[in-house]
């Protein structure tokens, strides 16, 4: 047997041990592979589910004029919100954002959004501090307890004969009434975001709207939006954007959309964002 062939030899040992090598590279690019594909199919299920959550068109709900955009980062994200009839002539308006975005986000989304639905019959008898305190409390003390993940939100009530709007918030963004070209923060009532204070409890605000008045709920992703030099959108300019007339609900939320996309110079997003516009019709849009 020639010393090439001889195992015991230094050329033959190096040779074993680069072919040990590339099937070892061999079998962590199968196994990479197969991770991907996995966390592919994971994706495209939690995707699934949070356009289940969504709702596919806004209802109509009598006397507002409604839009909304949402638009995700990861194809996937924690953004929330819906517009959902809670008893007679009464409904339920809600925008939310959990910590992060992409899937862990998405699981918490769907964690919440069922937490939410486990009283549905209780939706009108509750007020939404109420809503908010009840859903909090297994948040805080089971769920995302140690895992420094939290949601913010903002509900409202709103009632269709009354024009009232009973509101509470936990840690969101306060939405905005334009009324005429003045702005006003629904800032009064907002206790700490979702899932960090088990004996947190939300107040609640009530809001007497008019006709020709303008709610804007947004999430950070907005204001937080970032151009070229790391500066923010920030309130100030998206303030100035919603004190220009509006006709519409659509026309507002476009303007909003479009002055963000501008600012960012068609840079990618940073996060998930979503809008939602609610505009009080007059007695001729109602007629």
């Amino acid at each position: 047997m020639s010393a090439k062939d001889d195992p015991s030899t230094p050329g033959s040992t190096t040779t074993t041990a680069h072919a040990q090598l590339a099937d070892h590279v061999l079998r962590l690019n199968r196994e990479l592979r197969k991770a991907r594909s996995q966390l592919a199919s994971y994706s495209d299920t939690l995707v699934a589910i949070q356009r289940s959550i969504l709702p596919q068109q806004l209802p109509g709900v009598p006397g507002l004029d409604l839009a909304v955009r949402f638009a995700d980062v990861d194809g996937v994200g924690g953004d929330f919100y819906d517009v959902r009839p809670i008893g007679p002539g009464c409904w339920a308006i809600i925008i939310g954002d959990v910590s992060g975005h992409g899937p862990a986000a998405a699981a918490i989304l769907a964690l919440v959004h069922a937490l939410g639905n486990t009283f549905p019959n209780q939706d009108a008898a509750l007020s939404p501090g109420e809503a908010l305190t009840l859903i909090n409390q297994p948040l805080a003390t089971r769920y995302l307890a140690d895992t420094g993940k939290f949601m913010t939100a903002f509900v409202g009530s709103y009632h269709v004969e009354t024009q009232i709007l009973t509101y509470s918030a936990a840690g969101h963004p306060p939405p905005r009434l334009v009324r005429g070209n003045a702005i006003h923060r629904l800032d009064a009532v907002s206790g700490m975001p979702l899932g960090i204070d088990s004996n947190c409890t939300y107040r609640n605000e009530c809001l007497q709207l008019q006709s020709g008045d303008r709610l804007v709920l947004f999430t950070d992703g907005i204001t937080e939006s970032t151009n070229a030099l790391c500066e923010l959108y920030g309130d100030e300019r998206l303030d100035s954007v919603l004190r220009d007339p509006a006709s519409s609900a659509a026309e507002l939320l476009g303007r909003v959309v479009e002055s963000a996309r501008t600012f960012r110079a068609e840079r990618p997003a940073d996060d998930d964002e979503t809008c939602l516009v609610a505009m009080v019709k007059t007695l001729q849009q109602n007629a």
